[in-house]
């Protein structure tokens, strides 16, 4: 049951990055080679869910076969046989990919009506995502071969991990997982150890351990909850007693010794987030079982990190030009009121300067689109270069780029717009050897001279700059 819930928030999450019409996962069938629906999400009313898809059938049958992926950007233009719809669907943009563990666990396709819509970050992202679920396809197999435990028995310990996994936000998993009910699990005392970018953990959360605990750095390898770190894997010491048992760190106070202890680490399809330490003045309270029960909440809990993390960097990337790399005008415009309070202060100055390449398409048009794309690369870097900080640089539109200069006043600005003005329109930018030339056109306005808030300090550059 666990597995399977967790199979199909995989495939929600992958539809919900990727903007789907349809999303599809099909589980293999490598006796009979076929494919069957396992679960879907789809917007359309045509959409065939009893279809059975043979090996070499189609285009899902043949990635299933030949287990490589398949990528058609401008669908529309190459249309190919499905045996997914009942009727023709108007699809601009197909994805197909082999959900392979050992075996081939199943194919997941992906479609859209608009084209290019998978990037190749996107890809990278589905790409991670699908060996976590041909992972969990391979353990829903094994477990199919045994015969279920009571599942009433698990009924506590599968709804609370599902109600972690559910966390919308980092710091509500942590709450919920430091709030773990009596029927599921006891304990005299908790830890729960968090690792930065750098691999070092610091224990965010406890209870019952001594409270110098919280100044502890947890290094990988080192101690109870270290070692668990690094193997990733749950430990459990079900007696300690007359053992010197190092739990977090070096010179840790461990009053109120603990002789049961067991630690599970907090990740998802190997990227460790954290890990869990409990603790018993019991000699031999924890068991396997009870190790199993934290390990499946301190998945659930890798889990849900991970899908907060994933829909938080991909709504960073919509907020980003995806040619440049710095935010765009979607980005400036949900941040205007943070903006106006950290910058349009009374008694402060900023500059609002413009900058139009007025010659941007007929660029393009000569020298093609991956030149096109170094260019405007070329351009941010001067902009960077040439400007002083502090600075926020903007794509304001497809020829178009916004900068705040802060603290800055006018006399100060002005000598850099005419350093920026002078090297872009007398000299060409070099892409790959060739000269390209633009034609630049820059405006500046002041706060609070031309403007009170963003928008009119943008829109006073841009009419100087025309």
């Amino acid at each position: 049951m666990t597995t399977s819930n967790r199979l199909d928030q995989l495939v929600e999450l992958t539809g919900n990055i990727s903007s789907a019409f349809t999303i599809a996962l099909y589980k293999a069938d490598p006796n009979k080679k076929t494919l069957a629906l396992r679960h879907h999400i789809s917007l359309s009313p045509n959409f065939n869910t009893e279809a059975k898809i043979d090996f070499g059938e189609g285009l899902v049958g043949k990635v299933a076969q030949s287990r490589t992926p398949f990528l058609e950007e401008d669908f529309g233009k190459n249309p190919a046989e499905l045996c997914m719809y009942k009727k023709k669907e108007n699809l601009k943009s197909f994805l197909a990919m082999p959900v392979t563990h050992k075996n081939l666990e199943g194919v997941l396709v992906i479609d859209s009506k608009e084209s290019y819509s998978f990037p190749a970050k996107q890809q990278k992202i589905i790409a991670g995502l699908v060996k976590q679920m041909a992972w969990e396809l391979d353990q829903e197999k094994k477990r199919s071969l045994f015969v279920p435990p009571n599942e009433f028995i698990f009924r506590d310990l599968v709804s609370y991990s599902r109600f972690i996994g559910e966390s919308p936000s980092k710091n509500k998993t942590l709450e919920r997982l430091s709030n773990i009910p009596l029927s599921i699990l006891t304990y005299d005392a908790y830890a729960i150890v968090l690792f930065d970018s750098n691999k070092v953990g610091k224990i965010l959360k406890f209870k019952g351990f001594n409270k110098s605990a919280a100044n502890i750095s947890v290094q990988l390898g080192q101690g109870l909850a270290g070692s668990c770190a690094k193997k990733q894997c749950p430990i459990l010491l079900s007696n300690t007693e007359g053992r010197n048992t190092v739990i977090f760190g070096k010179n840790e106070d461990t009053e109120g010794s603990f002789f049961s202890l067991m630690a599970s680490p907090i990740s998802f399809n190997h990227q460790l987030y954290g890990v869990m330490v409990c603790g018993s003045k019991i000699a031999g309270f924890f068991s396997d079982l009870k190790l199993d029960s934290l390990t499946l909440i301190t998945y659930s809990a890798g889990f849900s990190v991970f899908c907060v993390k994933t829909k938080e960097q991909w709504n960073y990337n919509k907020n980003l030009d995806q040619i440049v790399g710095i935010p765009n005008h979607r980005f400036l415009t949900q941040h205007t009121e943070a903006l106006e309070k950290e910058l349009l202060k009374n008694g402060k100055s900023a500059c609002f300067l413009s900058l139009k390449i007025n010659n941007l398409p007929e660029l393009y048009s000569a020298f093609g689109i991956n030149h096109g794309d170094l260019l405007q690369r070329g351009i941010a870097s001067t902009i960077s270069k040439i400007l002083p900080s502090p600075k926020y640089i903007f794509k304001f539109s497809e020829n178009t780029y916004i900068v705040i200069l802060a603290e800055r006043e006018c006399s100060e600005a002005q000598p850099f717009q005419i350093k920026l003005e002078r090297i872009l329109n007398n000299n060409p930018i070099f892409v790959e050897g060739k000269p390209m030339q633009i034609s630049a056109e820059l405006g500046m306005s002041y706060f609070p001279n031309n403007g009170k808030t963003i928008s009119q300090l943008i829109g006073a550059s841009l009419h100087k700059a025309s």
